[in-house]
């Protein structure tokens, strides 16, 4: 049977209220970029509903069915039910969600804004900044109701855990740094290792060399010293954009000169990437 510890410490109350914002963000974001895509201008009309309908049901969720938030359940805390009456239950449902909602009504729906209204809304928003500035100085002291809601709901924490104290483990920190320096060496050995030449060398490794195709006078059929023509269509075989100082390779293929010259000068039997034509005797040349 879990038992109720009065005292849970200043950090663990945070770490809840952090997980509890984190989680609620995420469930929202992909909710609605999900409604967003399957129709935006529907999104665009019922945006404040929608949020208040993800909204009410996290709430419904969490705190209206075991009375504590995502972020307290993953910490083993809760809210004390014997404080947590119905009636607080409907305040801390209208306080946390509905205020939200006005806002973005106001905001979205009113095709004139309501001057009163604006001014309302903006100095309830200022107010409630300041008020949850000093309370969050009073949490630091007392260590009780560290949000301004809780506060003003009586409501504390409590923890499921019988006097156990926080258990801090190191193995995720661990992998994090493994996972991090091997990020590190990764990218520091890509940049530098020439994959057309390893893709090259290994299609030549795995492929039987051809004869060249010749006609009845002896000439090859697919001469390799053709000089190409350049029309406003044409990109680099390459980098697929528009070529930036045209050249050729002793083929009919049109490459940048940078993209050309780079991937000559660091492989020296470079060929075409389109149809495998090795650099003419004449080497590279402009159009």
């Amino acid at each position: 049977m879990e038992t109720k510890n009065q005292y849970v410490p200043r950090v663990n109350q945070i770490d809840a209220i952090t997980l509890n914002k984190d989680i609620t963000r995420m469930i929202r974001e992909n909710l609605l970029e999900n409604l967003q895509a399957i129709s935006p201008i529907l999104y665009l009309k019922i945006q404040p509903e929608l949020d208040l309908l993800i909204q009410s049901a996290i709430w419904f969720g969490s705190v209206g069915k075991r009375c504590s938030t995502f972020g307290q359940q993953l910490l083993v805390l809760a809210y004390d039910s014997e404080r947590l009456t119905i009636s607080r239950l409907i305040l801390h449902f209208c306080l946390t969600v509905l205020p939200s909602y006005i806002k973005k009504l106001e905001e979205r729906r009113l095709n004139r804004r309501v001057e009163w209204l604006s001014k309302a809304i903006e100095y309830g928003e200022n107010a409630a900044l300041i008020l949850s500035v000093l309370n969050f100085f009073r949490f630091l002291k007392t260590g009780r109701k560290p949000t301004l809601i809780d506060f003003m709901l009586g409501l504390d924490y409590i923890s499921l855990r019988h006097n156990q104290r926080r258990d801090i483990g190191y193995k995720y920190l661990t992998r994090e740094l493994l996972w991090g320096g091997f990020m590190e060496i990764l990218g520091l050995v890509l940049p530098i290792i020439n994959f057309r030449k390893v893709q090259r060398v290994a299609r030549n490794m795995f492929k039987s060399k051809k004869a060249e195709e010749i006609d009845e006078a002896g000439h090859p059929l697919h001469p390799t010293n053709r000089k190409p023509k350049l029309t406003p269509t044409t990109t680099c075989a390459y980098c697929g954009q528009r070529p930036t100082l045209p050249h050729y390779m002793g083929c009919e293929h049109i490459y940048c000169y940078y993209c050309l010259s780079a991937n000559i000068s660091t492989d020296s039997k470079f060929c075409c990437t389109a149809c495998d034509s090795p650099v003419s005797e004449n080497g590279i040349e402009p159009l």
